[in-house]
């Protein structure tokens, strides 16, 4: 039976050092192909490889009985997000991931309820991060008391999917190698099926692609959410001058922002194109693929960000579910 590589599911080979999958026969007995080793070892890129389409990742699920696990960065909730999980037809769990940033102040429960109201998200909801083990315990005993054997894990690049396999892999004290986790799109490029335990096998996917992201570029970290009061005619910048909104309004902006970088206030108008209308108090502006800021009062928003890459809803953190 071919082998594959434990961080991407590519086939291992050593006939080719150009394509995927490739390992020098002297390592023959390595459980990750040259590529993923590189990756982790030295940061190294993977451009150069395609993983699975949206289509062909879609396609394999539906046409599969397994349950699906769709894992969404709470940063990155938006509406193409939303459809791509929609288009999941089989039984499954939304775990709302990477969730250290949201507020103590916030009751998790009320972000689920969000959720399910702003986006009209029918059947089960999970929160994951900002408890102990990450929330993995939880969902593990969700999966237990369904009888769930195996499933899929489902969610864009970089959405904590390989993250989530590995915690679960701690939490049973599993002896399974863990699986490639970079802050690099796209490092799965087939599936990687994992058993955790005689109770649970995982199945790894490559991770989708948002169609319209203002930045495809993986960030290495996440900063800390920050808070600025803002008055009429005064500019913010984004990650060392790369996004700009500047308001009409006095008004308190709440910034979630997944990306290195700096953030300056500009105490003057700055010339932007794009208008914003932020028609009640309480909405976010989301950066595709990048993160949101939450507006208190109603206004005009100008920016530079082209608007094929901004989204405007109720606030996440703001009115009935603040």
């Amino acid at each position: 039976m071919s082998r594959i590589c434990y961080g991407c599911g590519a086939t291992l080979q050593s006939e080719n050092k150009e394509e995927v999958g490739y390992i020098p026969a002297h390592k023959s007995d390595s459980s990750y192909c040259m590529r993923c080793f590189r990756m982790m070892h030295y940061g190294e890129s993977n451009k150069g490889y395609e993983p699975k389409t949206r289509d062909q990742i879609i396609k394999r699920v539906n046409g599969d009985k397994r349950f699906v696990i769709f894992l969404v960065d709470f940063l990155n909730i938006n509406t193409e997000v939303i459809n791509i999980y929609n288009s999941i037809k089989r039984d499954k769990l939304l775990v709302i991931n990477k969730c250290e940033l949201i507020p103590d102040e916030v009751y998790k429960r009320k972000l689920i309820d969000y959720v399910r109201e702003e986006y009209n998200v029918d059947g089960d909801i999970k929160i994951k991060g900002g408890t102990k083990n990450h929330g993995v315990n939880s969902i593990y005993r969700y999966l237990r008391e369904r009888g769930i054997e195996e499933t899929y894990i489902l969610g864009l690049s970089n959405s904590g999917k390989s993250t989530f396999i590995n915690d679960l892999i701690k939490v049973n004290k599993s002896k399974v190698k863990p699986i490639n986790t970079n802050s690099k799109a796209n490092t799965t490029l087939d599936f990687i099926k994992v058993k955790i335990n005689e109770d649970l096998t995982i199945i790894d996917s490559p991770g989708f692609v948002l169609e319209n992201n203002a930045d495809s570029d993986a960030y290495d970290q996440y900063i800390k959410a920050l808070t600025f009061n803002m008055k009429a005619g005064e500019t913010i910048s984004l990650i060392n001058g790369k996004y700009y909104f500047m308001f009409s309004e006095d008004t308190p902006i709440n910034i979630f922002i997944n990306g290195k970088g700096k953030h300056k206030k500009y105490y003057k108008e700055i010339e932007l194109k794009n208008n914003l209308n932020l028609e009640r108090d309480n909405m976010d502006i989301m950066i595709l693929g990048v993160g949101f800021l939450r507006v208190k009062n109603k206004g005009i928003v100008k920016t530079n960000v082209d608007t094929k890459y901004i989204e405007i809803r109720n606030s996440m953190f703001g009115g009935p579910h603040e």
